[in-house]
């Protein structure tokens, strides 16, 4: 009985640590909402400049590796180079990150006023996504 009890948990385990994690589920809307505050402080401490990569907003970050990582390797969609003023449309009209395929298959999106929410993929055609100055 014992190993009939241990065989089915062992496969329990193995099917949930099998189970793939898509990227626009890896980051959490709390941790958007980090990389949103991060962002802020760095535009306040740097006179309206604007973070160019992501080990800019490390410290504004408490250097939290899971998020300096997910902006560093691409799993966070962060458009760097962007200021408050350069978003025309709004700061709360205008997506700032995203977890990677997010808009493609839909997911959290973070906006420059800090706010996150949940889009659809259909939303995500229809959203306003910054642009860096240059661009």
């Amino acid at each position: 009985m014992n190993r009939l009890i241990l065989s089915l948990i062992a496969c329990c385990l193995i099917i949930v640590v099998a189970v793939p994690v898509r990227a626009a589920d890896a980051v959490t809307a709390n941790e958007l909402k980090q990389i949103g505050l991060a962002y802020h402080n760095y535009v306040d401490a740097n006179k309206g400049k604007p973070p160019a990569k992501g080990e800019d907003l490390a410290p504004y970050l408490e250097n939290n590796k899971k998020l300096v990582d997910a902006l560093k390797s691409g799993d966070v969609v962060f458009v760097f180079g962007v200021g408050l003023l350069d978003m025309k449309d709004g700061t709360s009209n205008t997506v700032l990150a995203y977890p990677k395929g997010a808009d493609k298959e839909g997911g959290l999106a973070l906006y420059g006023d800090g706010s996150v929410k949940k889009l659809s993929a259909d939303d995500f055609k229809k959203a306003i996504i910054a642009k860096p100055k240059d661009k």
